[in-house]
């Protein structure tokens, strides 16, 4: 997240996960705007995602395979 930072305010972000429909955001409003940017916002709202006892999600077994391979589902992912 540091690296992102020392780019000029006006670049653009586009997130991977966005449940609010957002396509596109920049530096300066992911500054400004998110608060999960605060270090003392952080810690507390990884430990509630981290206890939230969620189901095993459906597709996982497939989804994090696929994603290794950029999304290809018949190509064995590489070896770290």
């Amino acid at each position: 997240m540091n690296q992102i930072f020392t780019l000029p305010n006006d670049t653009l972000l586009y997130p991977a996960h966005d449940y609010k429909g957002f396509t596109v955001t920049t530096v300066e409003e992911e500054i400004l705007y998110n608060p999960r940017l605060a270090k003392d916002e952080v810690i507390p709202f990884l430990q509630t995602v981290f206890y939230l006892n969620l189901a095993y999600p459906k597709m996982i077994d497939v989804a994090v395979p696929a994603n290794m391979v950029c999304g290809l589902q018949d190509v064995a992912p590489k070896a770290i």
